[in-house]
């Protein structure tokens, strides 16, 4: 396993080559075979390096794992400067976008072969955004897009692609006041945020008993569910005429304002209205 972390910062600042070689220290004390990469996925050529290390390493490549992310969470998006939009989407989206493009050119090259696998993470924030973070939100909605788009175009290759969109806490999360409350460890029971609980969830996307691809997967403690894309959940049809301004607005008079928020199990949504109470009160008040 060629474990990267360019060892920056959770807002993507400076850079160590200390995390990666202690997970890889960490795999080798196991009895597995792991060695260390420093290079940075938001960089189009070192996205090229780590999977030419990894192949050069190990022989072959055969699962990718996209898991390299930063956040500058609280601020609007006409606060948001250049560089936080920029360095976040380098990250989050290209990084991913760039990994599987040399992986899937080192596939190309070799052939068709079974049991290859991209698992991609993604975010709740990704599929039901919030305010305060559009750059994050942004960066994984369009992880999900890449997941979808990529399934399709490499199955040839006998490559699965999925995505994880994990709520838990991570040293991200922990940056942030209002989600370290939120995500913080109960005192004692069954602590349903801990990071390890995605650790299956990927195991199983990357092995071959998986038998999805393109789909996008949630985790939270003990509860899985399963995401179906970009779904329309209503739907408007004016019998063979073209739309008018009026007629749209006839159509959409009797639906509510506000999605209720993430459905994550039959009967089970997360909370929050997209968009809030709040935001429908600041127009109504203009």
């Amino acid at each position: 396993m060629l474990v990267n972390d360019l060892g920056g910062s959770d807002v993507g600042e400076g850079a160590d080559p200390g995390p990666a070689e202690a997970v890889a220290r960490e795999i080798r004390a196991a009895g597995g075979k792991a060695i260390a990469n420093g290079s940075s996925v938001a960089d189009w050529d070192g996205a090229r390096s780590i999977v030419d290390a990894a192949v050069s390493g190990f022989g072959r490549l055969d699962i990718l794992v996209n898991n390299a992310g930063i956040s500058r969470f609280g601020t609007t998006i006409d606060k948001t400067s250049r560089e936080d939009w920029e360095l976040t989407l380098a990250v989050n989206l290209t990084g991913t976008a760039a990994m599987t493009h040399w992986a899937a050119q080192h596939w190309q090259q070799i052939g068709s072969a079974p049991g290859r696998a991209i698992v991609n993470t993604t975010s709740p924030a990704g599929t039901n955004p919030a305010p305060g973070s559009a750059p994050y939100c942004a960066s994984k909605a369009g992880v999900i897009a890449l997941t979808i788009t990529s399934a399709a175009e490499l199955a040839p290759l006998g490559v699965r692609v999925n995505a994880i969109a994990p709520m838990a806490r991570t040293r991200m999360t922990e940056a942030v006041a209002v989600l370290a409350d939120i995500l913080r460890k109960p005192e004692k029971g069954f602590d349903r945020i801990a990071p390890e609980h995605a650790s299956p969830l990927v195991t199983y996307l990357a092995s071959m008993r998986c038998r999805f691809t393109g789909r996008v997967f949630g985790i939270e403690g003990d509860d899985l569910y399963l995401f179906d894309g970009f779904s329309a959940n209503q739907h408007f049809n004016n019998e063979q005429n073209p739309w008018t301004v009026e007629g749209i607005e006839q159509a959409l008079r009797a639906v509510d304002l506000q999605d209720r928020g993430l459905m994550i199990a039959p009967g089970r949504r997360l909370s929050g209205l997209q968009p809030s109470d709040a935001t429908l009160a600041a127009l109504g008040q203009l």
